[in-house]
Order: structure tokens, then sequence, then C-alpha cells
């Protein structure tokens, strides 16, 4: 057979390899070659993609992206200085190849476009007139702790068990705001002595008989810390005591605090109860928490001043047509991410004339210029304008594209000033200018984006918010327990990214990120508190992101485990194999009787008898098996119902393994399928397309880089923006 590639070929000859050198070809329980003929079918095939690919290089083309929301709110604000986050009432972004960045399926509808409008009318008038505060202060908001789970049918049971009420909000203007709680205080009742009830039915009773009944009230429930923070920062702390008579502890808590205009977090808790070995003790017999924040009202604003004139806009105080062209000239230059022409400034820098001379009014004039620009499609999109030579074939981008390359990949914003003044005196086209440049922007703040975006849609931690396990089977994976499995998940996606670890630390990780409720959530003990912090695995039950709670949590059912979609989860998001989808008019999973009559297990292996389905079981389900110790909230077990958890299987290349440990053991051990994917997965994220089969060249490059310096997150990202398909493009 010729392997000779043709222009159809190459997409099929990578299927081919890839099955190869993951093991799925040929099928399990089919004959196979000689391992020597394998190879010799491998180098082959290798041979002919990197003959396809090297007779006609080709970088790709990036259709003109559209700012996702997230990349449109990080721009306003990094370019206004605005705390506005319009990009929450656009309509949700389509995501492509997996991620919500990709060129292709970022268009703009009517409706968008409508939000677009209306988004910088607003976000103009913010930055050049600044926040409008309310004529007096006020309650702006309440926000109310839920008593129950989202179950209806669970009504017994409660929504937080540790009773603690987390929220952010949108502060309009800079000033003192107040937080007004309540704390909802049923302690204690059922182990309530006789005395002390007695004492609480009494309508008066004398001091001495007070201060008994306050003595039984401590000894019986002792009081409890409440705190409040803003920001991770305690602003506001108080002792609430134990009180069988009255179910609130007190009248409303105020703390106040000075806040900047915009987005800040804030939750009030019992941080003790993150130390709680069972929350559930913090739950009555008729199904109440014993104590809980009821609700916040946000109060306010007091204390506010006139706003001064935004520096990001107004870069010059006088009056003048002059000054009005530099405020235009640095919006656009800052918002198009490019020099603007002289035809472009002199359209805004005329409509800026035209509104002043009719309304008498500069800043008026510099405000319509403002919201025009952020309606330019030199704003909306990413535009990379191709030169007129060459004719055809790839030619490199210019400085500024590089910039906005770079600045939206790292960031999901425009390019600072350094990076600008970088492009403007051409030094990322220079040997090692985009690696200065990305070595600084790791180390800034904004790199978290990258973490936020890219791991928390390659790992489908966005989805953690639409997946929660039954309440009624599942009463301790509480709303604060899904949470902060979502943050150890990033929190160690962003480990391995600033201390330039191994990329294999996703498979098999001794350490991860807890705090005192996730601690004990796993079984994992001498972490206290609500904060999270580094603890080191001893690989045993925990390691890597296969064992993380919300990854767990993701690839199961409400009610139970499922081997299918944790196997499928594995091959898609780590492997980057995925199964076959299912033939149509495939029976369920018989989940009659399951735990007392049979076992997960069994149950599929009568499934997996039916050859249809055989097909794509026999590769999910092995892995799926191997993380069957951990039950569909993410906790250890031994047990599935009635039956010993057997966590065997066998991985399609052939290795076995009898547990947890193993599997991971065995896929860090053979890196190539799970290195070669997240490469794919993080190029795909930097370019905002889709791979083509002229990209394996340059992905086997950055293969080969990789390895040679074990396997570093930060060498990855740096060979990546080297490369030819992120500094060249394909001429139409």
């Amino acid at each position: 057979m010729s392997l000779e590639a043709t222009p159809t070929a190459p997409a099929t000859l990578e299927k081919i390899l890839d099955k190869l050198a993951t093991g799925r070809m040929p099928p399990a329980g089919e004959p196979a070659p000689p391992k020597s003929d394998l190879d010799a079918a491998t180098a082959a095939l290798k041979k002919a993609l990197g003959q396809s690919a090297s007779v006609t290089p080709n970088p790709g083309r990036v259709t003109a992206r559209r700012l996702n929301r997230i990349e449109y709110d990080n721009t306003i604000h990094d370019l206004l200085g605005v705390a506005l986050r319009p990009g929450t009432d656009f309509p949700l972004d389509d995501a492509g190849y997996g991620f919500d960045n990709n060129g292709d399926v970022l268009s703009i509808s009517p409706l968008l476009m409508e939000k677009y409008t209306a988004a910088a009318r607003a976000t103009a008038r913010v930055a050049v007139y600044g926040e409008a505060a309310p004529k007096q202060p006020g309650k702006l908001t309440r926000f109310l702790g839920k008593k129950l789970q989202d179950d209806p049918t669970s009504t017994a049971l409660p929504f937080s068990l540790r009773g603690a009420l987390w929220t952010s909000y949108d502060f309009p203007v800079t000033g003192d705001y107040e937080f007004h709680m309540r704390v909802g205080n049923y302690r204690p009742r059922e182990n309530a002595s006789p005395r002390q009830k007695e004492l609480a039915r009494k309508f008066a009773i004398s001091p001495a008989e007070q201060k008994e009944l306050d003595e039984l009230n401590r000894v019986a429930d002792p009081p409890v810390k409440m705190v409040l923070t803003v920001d991770g920062r305690p602003v506001y702390s108080e002792i609430v005591e134990g009180n069988i008579d009255y179910q609130y502890a007190h009248g409303e808590s105020i703390a106040r605090a000075h806040l900047t205009a915009g987005e800040h977090r804030f939750r009030a808790s019992f941080p003790e109860y993150a130390d709680m070995e069972n929350p559930r003790t913090n739950v009555n017999t008729d199904g109440r928490r014993k104590i809980f924040v009821d609700y916040i009202d946000i109060v306010g604003p007091f204390n506010t001043a006139p706003a001064p004139k935004n520096p990001a806009v107004f870069i010059c105080a006088e009056h003048t047509p002059a000054c009005a062209r530099r405020i235009i000239e640095n919006t656009a230059t800052r918002a198009w991410r490019r020099p603007v022409t002289t035809q472009e400034l002199d359209r805004l820098t005329n409509l800026a004339a035209a509104v002043r001379k009719d309304s008498e009014k500069f800043d008026e004039g510099i405000r319509i210029a403002v919201e025009a620009t952020l309606l330019s499609p030199n704003f909306l999109f990413r535009i990379e304008r191709e030169p007129a030579t060459p004719a055809t074939g790839a030619y490199r981008l210019n400085d500024f594209e590089l910039a906005t390359r770079l600045s939206y990949f790292l960031w999901s914003s425009l390019p600072d000033e350094q990076l600008m003044r970088a492009a403007r005196e051409r030094k990322l086209t220079q040997p090692g200018g985009l690696q200065t440049q990305l070595k600084r922007m790791l180390a800034d703040p904004r790199a978290s984006a990258l973490v936020d975006n890219f791991a928390g849609q390659w790992l489908s931690l966005r989805e953690l918010d639409r997946r929660k396990p039954d309440p009624a089977r599942f009463p301790l994976a509480d709303d604060e327990i899904l949470e902060a499995m979502k943050s150890e998940s990033l929190l160690f996606a962003g480990a391995i990214l600033h201390e330039n670890r191994s990329i294999l630390d996703f498979l098999d990780g001794r350490f991860t990120f807890l705090n005192g409720v996730l601690s004990r959530y796993y079984g994992i003990p001498g972490v206290n508190g609500e904060d999270f912090r580094k603890v080191e695995l001893d690989g045993v039950q925990r390691g890597g992101v296969m064992t993380h709670g919300a990854i767990l949590t993701l690839s199961s059912y409400a009610t139970r485990t499922s081997p299918v979609l944790r196997g499928k989860w594995v091959l898609e998001n780590l492997l980057g194999t995925p199964p076959p989808p299912p033939p149509p008019d495939i029976p369920a999973l018989s989940e009659k009787d399951l735990g007392s009559a049979a076992s997960v297990r069994q149950r599929l292996e009568q499934h997996r008898a039916n050859p249809a389905c055989a097909v794509c079981h026999n590769q999910m389900d092995p892995i799926g098996f191997g993380l069957e110790n951990y039950d569909a909230s993410g906790r250890w077990r031994t047990h599935d119902g009635n039956f010993v958890v057997d966590s065997s299987g066998k991985l399609p290349g052939g290795q076995t393994f009898d547990k947890p440990q193993e599997l991971r053991r065995i896929m860090r051990e053979n890196p190539d399928a799970f290195v070669r994917n997240f490469v794919e997965k993080m190029m795909t994220y930097a370019l905002g397309r889709g791979l083509e089969p002229s990209d394996r060249q340059a992905i086997d490059t950055i293969r080969q880089r990789l390895a040679a310096d074990g396997y570093r997150f930060v060498t990855l990202l740096e060979a990546i923006v080297e490369s030819p398909v992120f500094q060249q493009r394909q001429k139409s």
C-alpha cells in the first residue's frame, strides 16, 4: 500500500496514526501483527505526514475574531479603567473545538449588536463622566441564604451544612458601604436540658436566672464566631451565643467597608465549621441548620466624593481641539490595538468637534468619540490585515498583530503599554522579543485568565454549576463543597503554570490545594480553616486531576457513578481520543436493584456482551473502572452498595492495572497521547481556530522540545509563541 500523500490523505492518515499510537488498532480481541510491523507502519505514516507538511507549509488562517464576553469585559476594564461588566448581559458565546474564543463560531446576531450599542453608550458615559452615585444612601440589594437543597423532594436536608452565605456584587461607585446581616440561630434544641427549657419558656426572668440560662446555653452549644470577608479580607466578626428560645441571635449585625466601584466578592461564614468532622452536626432533627446567615443587605453608598477626571481617557486637561485629538488618538490606538490612520483619526475628531460645537461641551464630544470607537469593528474584532505581498502563501504577522495574539492568549485582554511600546519599536519580530514579553506577562496577575479560561474549559469546570449530586444520596456535597472542588482544580492548574511544573502533573501530581472543608470531605487530615493551601499527597487515594472532586462529579450521574462517562471524559479531555458516537437504539443500562443485586461493573459487563455496544465500551469502561473507588460526589469508597469495588482494568495499549494509582502511573509513564492532546488543546486556544493536518509538523516540533525539558508548562507556551503557526498566517 502506498502512503503517498494526496490532498485528502493527511486527515485520514492522522486518524490511522493516532489509533495505532494509542493501541486502539487493531481492536481488542482481534489478531495483532508483530510489534516490528506496527512500528514500521507508524514510521511510514509519520514520514508521509511529514512530507505532506513540508511540501506545502501552511500556518493556517484565523477568522477575524470577535471578542467573546470575557475578553470584552477585560478589554473594557483595561482600556478605560471602568468597573462595568457589560458582557454579562450579552448572549452566551458558542464554543468551537472546545473553546469559546474560536473565530469560526463568534458571529454577531442582531440582538448582540443591540447589546453592543447599549454597552458602548453606557461605558463611554462612565469613562468620561464617572459612575452616577445614588442621590442618597439606601438599600441596594438583598442576598438570601438558601434554606434547602435545590431538589424539592429533599426538604428535610439543609442546603449549606455550614450556614455560610457568599456571592459577589457590582458596587456602583467608590465609597463606604454597609453589610446588614442577620444570623439564624436554632441552637440548642434537641439537646437542651429540662432546666434550659424551663427558663427559656418564662416570660420574665431575674438577672440571676438569665445568668444561669446563659451559662447553660454556653455549655450545651459553645459560642461560634461569624466572620465577614470582602475579597478575602476580614472586615467584621462577632461571637454568636447559643440561644434556645429565639430563631435569630439578635437584630441585624452591621459592618462597614470602603470599597472601590466594581465587583467585589464577600462571604459571611462560621470558619470553625470548616473544621468540623461532620457538618451535619449543624443540623437539627427537624432538618433546619442550627446556625446560618439568613440574609445580607447591601446599603449605601456613604461618603462618596466627586470622581476625578479619568486618567485612562483624559491624558491632557486643556479644552482645545489639539487636546481632544490627542485623547481620541490615544483611546483609539489602544482600543484598536494598532496605530490609527490619519483618515480614521480625522473622522473621530470631526465627530467630536461637531458634538462639541452643537452642545458647547468638550467632554460630550469626547464621550461620543469613545462610543464610536467602541462600536467600530476594529474594536469588536481582532482583525489581521493581509499585506500586498506576497501574492500567495504564508506571511509574517506584524508586531501589533503579534502583540494582540500574545495578550489575548495570556490575558484575554488587550496589550498593555509595555507590549504596545515593544510593538512600536518592532521588537516582537526580533529574536527573543516575544519570549521576553511572555515571561513578563506570565508574572502579571492578569495571567490568571489563562488558567481560568483555558483550564476552565479544557477540564469542563464551567459545567460544574449545572451538575450537582443528588442531595438525598450525597447530603454532604452542598454548594460550598462544589465551589471548593472547582477552586481546587483551578489552583492546581495555576500552580503547574506559575511554578513551571511538568504538565504530566495533571495526570499524577502529588499535591493539591485544600481548605478545611474540602480536606475533611476527602478524609485528608491536617488542614484547617476556610483558606486554601498547598498540600502534599502520598499518591494512594489522590493525585492528578482525575481524582479531583470536580472532575469525578462532572463525570458521574446525579445518583451514581458512571465508568462510561468517566472513561469517556478521560479519552476526550486527557488523551484526545474520543470514542465514536453510540449506534442508534442502544438500550440503557438497567438500574433496577443496582448496588444490591448487581454492581455497576457487572451490569456494564452484561451491556458489553452486545457487539454493537462493545466497540465503544471496550475503550471507555476499563478506564472508568479504575476510578470506581470514588463515588458520584468525589469521595473515596471501598464498596459500591453490597459489593466490594473492583477498580482493575486494561487500557487499549494492553497495560493492566488494579488500583486508581496504578492507572495514573501507567498514564504518566506512557505520556505520548496526553502530551499530544495537551499541546493541541493549548494551540487551539492560542490560535482561536481548529487544527489542521498541516499543523502536525509544528505540533511534533513542540512535543520534542517539551520532552527535552521535562514537559514544563512555560516551555510549552514559549514553543507555541515561537512556532510559525503563531507568528504567521496563510494568505487567501
